[in-house]
């Protein structure tokens, strides 16, 4: 009886071990519906999270949100949709070359922050780059690196470091002018005009031996102005 009993054992044991077990899955396939599709006014939108995938089926994932914080996004459609049993919605966005679908709820109205950071530094770079048509004198007080706007600004109201030569004065003038293209239209409208309108004597000068000192105090003006302005910006 024994006997009989354990090879019952075994042959249930050895059954267990030939049959697989059941399994489940470790993730349910996301399943999204899509209920409703319409166009909407063309209004801009930016965003800091989410998702934004290739379709409103939300199959695979395009971009993500926090990589474009200082972008805006134009939203043209919007999609009402049921995922894993939950309706939401969401928008279709459009920036340049880039589109995709994200969750509205993650867009807030109106265009994107500016990204003063990144705007600073793409200046200092043209800063320094117009710089470098000015004489040795200007050069070596004026090209940076440089603490912001204010810090770039008052590298322009130092007319001690102006050339003195016609030809050095030549030299600062074209720097000059091109620091004024860089930060033209930047200002308010009066200031605007106002540095037009020297930039514009300026640049038409006649500089001579004999009016050197007039010449360089002219651009000793225009320098602090501008310089002024630019410290505005910080």
């Amino acid at each position: 009886m024994k006997k009989f009993i354990k090879a019952s054992v075994l042959a249930t044991l050895s059954l267990s071990l030939v049959i697989p077990a059941a399994t489940t899955p470790a993730s349910a396939k996301r399943r999204v519906k899509v209920i409703s599709t319409t166009s909407v006014a063309k209004q801009a939108y930016h965003g800091k999270k989410g998702n934004i995938y290739t379709s409103a089926k939300l199959s695979k994932r395009h971009y993500v949100m926090k990589h474009y914080k200082y972008t805006t996004w134009y939203v043209t459609k919007q999609a009402v949709i049921k995922n894993n049993g939950k309706k939401g919605t969401l928008a279709y966005i459009k920036s340049g070359k880039k589109s995709g679908w994200i969750y509205k709820k993650y867009l807030t109205a109106g265009k994107a922050p500016v990204n003063k950071a990144k705007i600073l530094a793409n200046d200092s770079v043209s800063f320094n780059r117009a710089m470098m048509s000015a004489s040795t004198q200007l050069q070596d007080g004026a090209v940076g690196p440089y603490d912001g706007y204010k810090d770039m600004g008052g590298r322009l109201q130092a007319g001690f470091e102006y050339g003195d030569e016609v030809d050095e004065i030549k030299m600062d003038r074209t720097a000059l002018l091109k620091v004024y293209n860089l930060f033209e239209g930047r200002f308010s409208k009066s200031q605007n005009a106002d540095l037009a309108a020297m930039a514009n004597q300026l640049e038409n000068w006649q500089v001579t031996e004999d009016n050197w000192q007039l010449s360089v105090t002219k651009m000793e003006t225009f320098g602090s102005t501008l310089g002024s302005l630019i410290q505005t910006l910080a």
